[in-house]
């Protein structure tokens, strides 16, 4: 089976589940986010264990639980004691660790534990916090964060295609040398179409201003934040983060632009609105 016809083949499955997950929501969307959350983080981990680290995934992962229940009980003042005691935990197990290869870095393992439970974990967990939205009638929010998942899905689909039909101009070569402007460009306004067709058709209570500001999370920043896991990948040599996905790639890899994207629309819409 050629690689499309694969990765339309996973679609055809992932598509309809992820939208049955999303609109039920509840603790089957909690449990969703975790484990999508652990698995990019243990791919992340996986990844910088070639730059001679060793990131201790226990602790990413517990955190990572503990994340997703404060954004699903909605008390988000336990968020700073879990980072601080995250933070000070993952010194003191360093502290006590055994250096298991030349070259061990007890910086370079502290930083690379920490580093995804921001990144990741936390930045995924703003999806519960959207999904848990306490002012809105709860079908209406699943609808709601289903539609962000399919405008960062047109906007990929749009980039991609678009990019490799008419790109000339390399977007930014040294990070990923098949992305294009045209290609970004595409992806731009085909996230602006999409949102206001949702806007218009699916989401009655956004307003014309929140579409456009949904369209530019998701045209520049979700776009940016894809660049941004290519730079990892391409700073330890490999092209995809895992290969759990057939014709995907990872987990990290899926959902790269969602890392960016779904932390701005929450701090717009549950902060600012």
């Amino acid at each position: 089976m050629s690689s499309l016809k694969t990765r339309l083949a996973v679609a055809f499955i992932g598509i309809p589940l992820i939208f049955f997950i999303t609109i039920y929501g509840k603790l089957l969307f909690l449990a969703f986010v975790l484990i999508i959350s652990v698995l990019a983080t243990y791919e992340y981990y996986n990844l910088v264990k070639r730059k001679n680290t060793a990131p201790i995934f226990l602790i990413g992962a517990l955190s990572t639980l503990l994340i997703d229940l404060t954004f699903y009980i909605g008390n988000l003042q336990y968020l700073l004691v879990i980072l601080i005691t995250t933070v000070l935990l993952t010194g003191l197990v360093e502290l006590f660790r055994k250096p298991q290869f030349p070259n061990w870095s007890a910086i370079s393992n502290f930083a690379t534990t920490l580093f995804p439970i921001f990144y990741i974990s936390l930045s995924l967990a703003t999806l519960i916090g959207l999904r848990e939205m306490k002012n809105l009638d709860y079908f209406k929010s699943g609808v709601f964060v289903l539609s962000i998942f399919a405008i960062i899905w047109i906007c990929d689909t749009a980039a991609y295609f678009i990019g490799g039909s008419l790109g000339k101009r390399k977007l930014y070569e040294r990070v990923s040398p098949k992305k294009t402007v045209e290609g970004f460009l595409g992806g731009l306004v085909f996230a602006f179409l999409s949102s206001f067709i949702t806007k218009y058709f699916i989401v009655d209570f956004l307003t014309e201003i929140d579409a456009i500001v949904i369209a530019i999370i998701i045209g520049v920043l979700g776009q940016l934040g894809d660049l941004v896991e290519s730079l990892i990948k391409r700073d330890v040599g490999v092209k995809d983060s895992s290969n759990i996905i057939p014709g995907h790639g990872g987990i990290f890899d899926r959902f790269d632009s969602l890392i960016y994207v779904a932390p701005f629309v929450y701090i717009y819409f549950v902060i600012f609105k």
